[in-house]
Protein backbone atom coordinates (compact mmCIF):
# COMPACT_ATOMS: atom_id res chain seq x y z
CA UNK A 1 0.00 0.00 0.00
CA UNK A 2 1.28 3.00 -0.54
CA UNK A 3 2.01 6.33 1.18
CA UNK A 4 -1.27 8.11 0.29
CA UNK A 5 -3.62 5.39 1.01
CA UNK A 6 -2.06 5.73 4.29
CA UNK A 7 -2.24 9.29 4.88
CA UNK A 8 -5.62 9.76 3.97
CA UNK A 9 -6.54 6.68 6.46
CA UNK A 10 -4.48 8.34 8.86
CA UNK A 11 -6.70 11.98 8.28
CA UNK A 12 -9.70 9.67 8.22
CA UNK A 13 -9.37 7.99 11.75
CA UNK A 14 -8.63 11.57 12.91
CA UNK A 15 -11.91 12.96 11.43
CA UNK A 16 -13.52 10.09 12.73
CA UNK A 17 -12.50 10.62 16.14
CA UNK A 18 -13.04 14.67 16.09
CA UNK A 19 -16.32 14.93 14.24
CA UNK A 20 -19.23 15.59 16.14
CA UNK A 21 -23.12 15.22 16.05
CA UNK A 22 -25.89 17.63 16.24
CA UNK A 23 -26.16 17.46 20.42
CA UNK A 24 -22.86 18.94 20.43
CA UNK A 25 -23.79 22.14 18.36
CA UNK A 26 -24.92 24.99 20.48
CA UNK A 27 -25.59 27.38 17.62
CA UNK A 28 -28.89 27.39 15.29
CA UNK A 29 -27.33 28.03 12.27
CA UNK A 30 -25.04 24.83 12.73
CA UNK A 31 -28.02 22.39 13.96
CA UNK A 32 -29.70 23.26 10.92
CA UNK A 33 -26.89 22.50 8.71
CA UNK A 34 -26.72 19.23 10.35
CA UNK A 35 -29.83 17.92 10.38
CA UNK A 36 -31.48 19.93 6.96
CA UNK A 37 -28.16 19.32 4.35
CA UNK A 38 -25.71 16.89 6.20
CA UNK A 39 -28.64 14.52 8.09
CA UNK A 40 -30.75 14.59 4.42
CA UNK A 41 -27.87 13.79 2.26
CA UNK A 42 -28.06 10.11 3.65
CA UNK A 43 -30.92 9.75 2.09
CA UNK A 44 -31.86 11.91 -0.53
CA UNK A 45 -31.49 11.69 -4.19
CA UNK A 46 -32.28 13.05 -7.59
CA UNK A 47 -33.51 9.75 -9.72
CA UNK A 48 -33.28 11.01 -12.86
CA UNK A 49 -29.52 12.18 -12.31
CA UNK A 50 -28.82 9.16 -10.51
CA UNK A 51 -29.85 6.90 -13.70
CA UNK A 52 -27.09 9.29 -15.78
CA UNK A 53 -24.79 8.36 -13.40
CA UNK A 54 -25.31 4.86 -13.71
CA UNK A 55 -25.37 5.39 -17.86
CA UNK A 56 -21.92 6.50 -17.89
CA UNK A 57 -20.69 4.03 -15.29
CA UNK A 58 -21.76 1.54 -18.00
CA UNK A 59 -20.35 2.98 -21.04
CA UNK A 60 -16.89 1.50 -21.99
CA UNK A 61 -16.36 4.32 -24.65
CA UNK A 62 -12.38 5.08 -24.54
CA UNK A 63 -11.36 8.44 -24.68
CA UNK A 64 -8.29 10.28 -25.11
CA UNK A 65 -7.62 12.57 -22.68
CA UNK A 66 -4.46 15.16 -22.08
CA UNK A 67 -3.10 15.76 -18.43
CA UNK A 68 -1.82 19.88 -18.45
CA UNK A 69 0.47 19.48 -15.37
CA UNK A 70 2.71 16.62 -16.72
CA UNK A 71 1.74 17.46 -20.43
CA UNK A 72 1.16 13.38 -20.55
CA UNK A 73 -1.56 12.00 -22.77
CA UNK A 74 -3.41 8.67 -21.74
CA UNK A 75 -6.75 6.47 -21.94
CA UNK A 76 -9.53 6.28 -19.98
CA UNK A 77 -13.33 4.49 -20.25
CA UNK A 78 -16.14 6.51 -19.34
CA UNK A 79 -16.95 4.04 -17.36
CA UNK A 80 -13.56 4.04 -15.00
CA UNK A 81 -13.86 8.06 -14.87
CA UNK A 82 -17.68 7.42 -13.58
CA UNK A 83 -16.71 4.97 -11.33
CA UNK A 84 -13.33 6.37 -9.74
CA UNK A 85 -13.63 10.44 -10.30
CA UNK A 86 -17.26 10.87 -9.42
CA UNK A 87 -18.44 12.35 -5.97
CA UNK A 88 -20.81 9.36 -4.53
CA UNK A 89 -24.26 10.55 -4.55
CA UNK A 90 -23.99 11.60 -0.70
CA UNK A 91 -22.00 14.30 -1.36
CA UNK A 92 -23.81 15.19 -4.30
CA UNK A 93 -27.42 15.52 -2.13
CA UNK A 94 -25.74 16.92 0.71
CA UNK A 95 -24.29 19.96 -2.33
CA UNK A 96 -28.12 20.12 -3.45
CA UNK A 97 -29.46 20.31 0.37
CA UNK A 98 -26.78 22.88 1.17
CA UNK A 99 -27.95 25.14 -1.79
CA UNK A 100 -31.08 24.52 -0.54
CA UNK A 101 -30.60 25.55 2.73
CA UNK A 102 -28.86 29.09 1.74
CA UNK A 103 -31.15 29.87 -0.42
CA UNK A 104 -28.51 30.43 -3.32
CA UNK A 105 -29.56 31.29 -6.63
CA UNK A 106 -25.97 31.43 -8.50
CA UNK A 107 -23.41 28.81 -8.52
CA UNK A 108 -19.57 28.52 -9.76
CA UNK A 109 -18.44 25.00 -9.88
CA UNK A 110 -14.80 24.98 -10.88
CA UNK A 111 -14.12 21.40 -12.66
CA UNK A 112 -17.08 20.01 -14.19
CA UNK A 113 -16.42 16.73 -14.61
CA UNK A 114 -18.81 14.44 -16.30
CA UNK A 115 -21.36 16.54 -15.10
CA UNK A 116 -23.36 14.66 -12.12
CA UNK A 117 -22.31 17.78 -9.43
CA UNK A 118 -23.78 20.40 -11.51
CA UNK A 119 -27.08 19.01 -12.15
CA UNK A 120 -27.74 18.22 -8.77
CA UNK A 121 -26.84 22.04 -7.71
CA UNK A 122 -28.89 23.10 -10.55
CA UNK A 123 -31.56 21.26 -9.07
CA UNK A 124 -32.86 23.38 -6.10
CA UNK A 125 -36.04 25.16 -7.25
CA UNK A 126 -34.69 28.71 -5.76
CA UNK A 127 -31.20 27.77 -8.26
CA UNK A 128 -31.54 29.99 -10.90
CA UNK A 129 -27.72 29.20 -12.82
CA UNK A 130 -25.21 27.17 -12.38
CA UNK A 131 -21.88 28.04 -14.41
CA UNK A 132 -19.14 25.68 -14.58
CA UNK A 133 -15.80 25.39 -15.91
CA UNK A 134 -13.76 22.37 -17.25
CA UNK A 135 -10.43 22.21 -18.54
CA UNK A 136 -10.66 19.39 -20.89
CA UNK A 137 -12.52 19.51 -24.37
CA UNK A 138 -13.74 15.77 -24.51
CA UNK A 139 -14.94 15.65 -20.83
CA UNK A 140 -16.78 19.30 -21.17
CA UNK A 141 -18.44 17.58 -24.11
CA UNK A 142 -19.69 14.79 -22.19
CA UNK A 143 -20.66 16.79 -19.58
CA UNK A 144 -23.15 19.20 -21.92
CA UNK A 145 -24.95 15.94 -23.20
CA UNK A 146 -25.74 15.11 -19.68
CA UNK A 147 -26.63 18.57 -19.18
CA UNK A 148 -29.21 18.77 -22.34
CA UNK A 149 -31.32 15.59 -21.04
CA UNK A 150 -32.53 17.69 -17.77
CA UNK A 151 -31.49 20.84 -17.22
CA UNK A 152 -29.70 22.50 -19.74
CA UNK A 153 -31.60 25.76 -18.98
CA UNK A 154 -30.04 26.08 -15.59
CA UNK A 155 -26.39 25.13 -16.26
CA UNK A 156 -23.31 26.84 -18.71
CA UNK A 157 -19.88 25.45 -19.20
CA UNK A 158 -17.13 27.04 -19.98
CA UNK A 159 -14.60 25.09 -21.62
CA UNK A 160 -10.96 26.09 -20.39
CA UNK A 161 -8.49 26.49 -17.66
CA UNK A 162 -9.35 27.73 -13.97
CA UNK A 163 -6.06 30.18 -14.33
CA UNK A 164 -8.16 31.58 -17.50
CA UNK A 165 -11.72 31.52 -16.60
CA UNK A 166 -12.37 32.24 -12.76
CA UNK A 167 -11.63 35.74 -12.25
CA UNK A 168 -13.53 37.33 -15.67
CA UNK A 169 -16.59 34.40 -14.87
CA UNK A 170 -16.40 36.14 -10.78
CA UNK A 171 -17.15 39.25 -11.82
CA UNK A 172 -19.52 38.48 -14.54
CA UNK A 173 -21.40 36.28 -12.81
CA UNK A 174 -21.39 37.04 -8.91
CA UNK A 175 -21.91 33.46 -7.44
CA UNK A 176 -23.25 33.55 -4.43
CA UNK A 177 -21.99 29.81 -3.56
CA UNK A 178 -18.45 28.15 -5.26
CA UNK A 179 -17.95 24.48 -5.59
CA UNK A 180 -13.27 23.98 -6.02
CA UNK A 181 -12.48 20.96 -7.25
CA UNK A 182 -10.49 21.44 -10.29
CA UNK A 183 -7.36 21.48 -9.00
CA UNK A 184 -6.03 19.43 -6.36
CA UNK A 185 -2.84 21.36 -5.90
CA UNK A 186 -2.49 23.98 -2.72
CA UNK A 187 -1.63 26.90 -4.89
CA UNK A 188 -4.77 26.18 -7.15
CA UNK A 189 -6.84 25.95 -4.29
CA UNK A 190 -5.64 29.14 -2.60
CA UNK A 191 -5.35 31.33 -6.03
CA UNK A 192 -9.50 30.35 -6.40
CA UNK A 193 -10.25 31.30 -2.65
CA UNK A 194 -8.39 34.33 -3.13
CA UNK A 195 -10.06 35.53 -6.34
CA UNK A 196 -13.73 34.53 -5.16
CA UNK A 197 -13.07 36.69 -1.92
CA UNK A 198 -11.62 39.46 -4.05
CA UNK A 199 -14.73 39.65 -6.70
CA UNK A 200 -17.59 38.34 -4.91
CA UNK A 201 -17.97 40.29 -1.40
CA UNK A 202 -21.63 38.63 -0.69
CA UNK A 203 -20.36 35.11 -1.70
CA UNK A 204 -22.60 32.97 1.48
CA UNK A 205 -20.20 29.70 0.92
CA UNK A 206 -17.23 28.39 -0.64
CA UNK A 207 -16.94 24.39 -0.65
CA UNK A 208 -13.35 22.67 -1.09
CA UNK A 209 -13.57 19.56 -2.46
CA UNK A 210 -10.64 16.56 -1.41
CA UNK A 211 -9.05 18.32 1.51
CA UNK A 212 -7.38 15.22 2.63
CA UNK A 213 -6.43 14.10 -0.78
CA UNK A 214 -2.82 14.80 -0.09
CA UNK A 215 -0.87 16.29 2.37
CA UNK A 216 -0.49 19.40 0.36
CA UNK A 217 -3.96 19.96 0.03
CA UNK A 218 -4.49 19.49 3.73
CA UNK A 219 -1.85 21.99 4.12
CA UNK A 220 -4.14 24.52 2.31
CA UNK A 221 -7.08 23.34 4.43
CA UNK A 222 -4.98 24.58 7.76
CA UNK A 223 -4.09 27.68 6.54
CA UNK A 224 -7.78 28.19 5.68
CA UNK A 225 -9.07 27.50 9.11
CA UNK A 226 -6.67 29.80 10.53
CA UNK A 227 -7.13 32.52 8.14
CA UNK A 228 -8.71 35.63 10.05
CA UNK A 229 -11.31 35.86 7.26
CA UNK A 230 -13.23 33.25 7.04
CA UNK A 231 -15.10 33.37 10.58
CA UNK A 232 -16.62 29.66 10.06
CA UNK A 233 -15.30 26.77 8.92
CA UNK A 234 -16.49 22.93 8.65
CA UNK A 235 -14.78 20.05 8.15
CA UNK A 236 -16.63 17.08 6.85
CA UNK A 237 -14.15 14.89 5.62
CA UNK A 238 -14.58 14.83 1.95
CA UNK A 239 -15.01 18.41 2.13
CA UNK A 240 -13.51 21.77 3.96
CA UNK A 241 -16.78 24.35 3.61
CA UNK A 242 -15.95 27.67 4.34
CA UNK A 243 -18.49 30.89 5.12
CA UNK A 244 -17.02 34.26 4.85
CA UNK A 245 -19.65 36.42 5.77
CA UNK A 246 -20.73 35.00 8.88
CA UNK A 247 -21.90 37.24 11.65
CA UNK A 248 -19.98 35.50 14.75
CA UNK A 249 -16.73 34.35 16.59
CA UNK A 250 -13.97 32.39 14.52
CA UNK A 251 -15.06 28.73 14.47
CA UNK A 252 -13.97 26.00 13.33
CA UNK A 253 -16.22 22.06 13.63
CA UNK A 254 -15.72 18.71 12.64
CA UNK A 255 -19.18 17.09 11.35
CA UNK A 256 -19.65 13.75 11.64
CA UNK A 257 -20.93 13.58 7.93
Amino acid sequence: MNSVFWFRLQCYLKYKWNAVGPHSLHSPFLFDLFNKAVKPARTFRLSTVEKLRKDLEANHEVIDLFDLKTKTSYRRTISSIAKTSLSKPKFSAFLYKLLELLEVEKVLETGTSLGINGLYMAGPERVKKVCTVEASPIIASIAQKQFAKLLQHKIEIKQGTIQDTIEPLLIREQPEFCFIDADHRSSAVLSCVDAIMKHTPKIKCIVVHDIYWSPDMSSVWDKITSDTRFALTIDIFQAGIIFPNMQMPKQHFTLRF
